[in-house]
């Protein structure tokens, strides 16, 4: 009786702190929208002002509650980024673009299709200048298109060339007596090859060598065009290691000016027509944003469905594409009425086949009614690619990585670790041999070894077979581009995987013509923003788990993740469980 007091009071208490909270919460947010400042009009002349520094991601949905709930990373929005660009483009108040370059995290695509918006906004006569203190390869493949480019004289360059590496497991697990069981469909599938192998095997490593030099051509194409120099020279400068810090890169012509940021500020004044003691007037890539913010009028719409992260059937998985909310999402989108035709931007490496098949029949039955057409953006490999073979058309930037038609199944098996490391044996009773199958505590036999592959091949003929009606291809030209290999996105197209080479943009106005809208039309985004109440329910369950959770947990979170990855994957896998990282 004591004890159920107790609980009774704690409920109690838990209910009175969570609904103080709420009403906390509530007067805040309206206390901070009350208390935001509309945007002023800008200045003439205005130079927007992008501080390229966080992680580039394709959408970030309105927060509700900015003031109150901290982002653990600034999140650069790719969708709002171009978006801002291209109404500075048009606005007579903007006369230049300053790229304050930091260290920024971002696939290839999504810097490809920022470096195209840039080059659209320089083509109107405006003026874009770049300054860093440490440019990466990535960073300066994005500011080499500007007028000025400039660099801190104490600062780092490095021009190396890209590289790919994978960490392998193999040894770590025999000396733990862990066996991974691993049964894989298609020659280049090689997501488990980092459990069973010391090194790459000759199919990955030829993929993987294709895939780098393709992106390396555009990369050193792109930067010699916009500084002026031969591909020839600029890859022997490379070659070499001819270019270790500013000096270097200023004498090849690589950037403009050795400088710090007063030396860009000057420049701008220069430009801008201004006097030396005036002041350069700015507006932030947020402000900007804000500024031009216009209520969208209920018209009719192309909606952009935003599929980013590994596909899984767990929603409590963080940064992933979960079944419930995908079908939940598509599914209101292929009810509304004023929604004419979707877009599904992707970048996913894939995941669990059963739930990327789940999607894929809610695609079906949306593009019965509405047409549909996927961008894939930095990565739509394997369960990603799958979901692209359910639209109308497939459109992709060149510099992404696509294809990885294969599947594999995986789990461990860890007797030896349990009886030889820890003294732990098991014991038990079965009403059949097979009834403890895929049992962590006994290896497979070779009779389910053998089921488990034909289960895997299954769904890799399945796979093949959808690739094969999708695109039209025969059964045999199916297979030849299949068996697990990842493809540029350029050779994806050549080899008929992808209709046609471009930006989301692009597949917007494709979605469009699919629809037959005459340009009368608005743009959405989706998953739509949480409200407010959902922001704060969301961040009384997030002090709560931190009550309950040490302080090291953010030092070992990393690491958790990715056992809590490795546990999810149930069933067959069409996914790269490791990201491809090319720096």
């Amino acid at each position: 009786m004591r004890r159920f007091s107790q609980q009774v009071l704690a409920t109690t208490l838990g209910f009175f702190l969570a609904l103080g909270l709420l009403v906390g919460l509530t007067l805040s947010s309206a206390v901070w929208f009350g208390s935001q400042p509309k945007p002023d009009k800008l200045a003439d002349p205005t130079v927007l002002r992008i501080e390229l520094s966080g992680k580039l991601v394709e959408y970030v949905s309105r927060d509700p509650l900015p003031a109150l709930v901290e982002k653990r990373e600034q999140l650069i929005d790719l969708v709002a980024l171009k978006a801002a660009i291209k109404n500075a483009q048009k606005d007579p108040h903007i006369k230049g673009i300053y790229l304050s370059v930091k260290q920024l995290i971002a696939g290839w695509a999504s810097l490809a299709e920022v470096r195209e918006a840039l080059q659209a906004f320089k083509a109107t006569g405006k003026f874009v200048i770049a300054y860093s203190e440490a440019y990466t390869q990535k960073t300066f493949y994005l500011a080499s298109l500007a007028d000025e480019v400039m660099a801190h004289p104490a600062g780092i360059f490095l021009l190396n060339g890209l590289s790919l590496a994978v960490l392998f497991y193999k040894g770590l697990l025999e000396k733990l007596e862990v066996e991974p069981q691993v049964f894989v469909a298609g020659q280049y599938k090689s997501a488990a090859e980092p459990l069973v192998r010391s090194a790459m095997s000759e199919a990955s490593k030829h993929q993987y060598e294709v895939l780098l030099s393709t992106l390396y051509d555009h990369l050193i194409d792109k930067i010699a065009t916009d500084r002026g120099l031969s591909a020839t020279s600029l890859r022997q400068m490379v070659n070499d290691l001819a270019i270790k810090d500013p000096q270097e890169a200023h004498a090849a012509q690589l950037i403009t000016k050795v400088g710090y940021a007063d030396d860009a500020e000057a420049w701008m004044k220069t430009k801008l027509g201004l006097a030396e003691r005036d002041a350069v007037t700015y507006v932030s890539l947020n402000k900007y944003i804000k500024v031009n913010q216009v209520p969208k009028s209920p018209k009719t719409q192309v909606a952009v469905l935003v599929a980013s992260g590994s596909i899984t059937d767990d929603p409590a998985q963080p940064g992933s594409i979960s079944t419930q909310t995908f079908v939940r999402d598509l599914k209101r989108l292929r009810e509304d009425p004023q929604v004419k035709a979707i877009v599904l931007r992707i970048n996913s490496p894939g995941g669990s086949m059963l739930a990327s098949d789940t999607m894929r029949r809610e695609l079906m039955l949306t593009r019965a009614c509405k047409p549909i057409v996927a961008s894939l953006g930095d990565v739509a490999t394997s369960g990603g690619y799958y979901l692209a073979l359910a639209c109308d058309y497939i459109i992709a930037h060149p510099t992404t990585i696509t294809g990885s038609v294969g599947v594999f199944g995986l789990y461990f098996t860890i007797d030896s670790l349990l009886s030889n490391k820890l003294g732990i044996t098991v014991d038990g009773v079965k009403t059949a041999p097979s009834a403890d199958l895929l049992s962590m505590t006994r290896p497979p036999s070779a009779h389910e070894k053998d089921v488990i592959q034909r289960m895997v091949d299954q769904a890799y003929t399945q796979f093949v077979a959808l690739v094969s009606t999708s695109r039209q291809m025969s059964p045999a030209e199916a297979e030849r581009v299949s068996g697990g290999r990842v493809w540029p996105a350029s050779l994806a197209q050549e080899h008929g995987l992808v209709d046609e080479l471009g930006s989301l943009e692009n597949a917007i106005e494709k979605a469009a013509d699919l629809a037959s809208l005459a340009g009368a039309y608005t743009v959405s985004y989706y998953p739509p923003a949480s409200t407010w109440l959902e922001e704060a329910l969301n961040l009384w369950s997030d002090m709560q788990g931190k009550m309950l959770v040490d302080n090291t947990y953010h030092q070992v979170a990393p690491y958790l993740q990715n056992i809590r990855q490795l546990h999810a994957m149930r069933g067959i896998q069409a996914w790269l469980p490791y990201a491809i990282e090319i720096d």
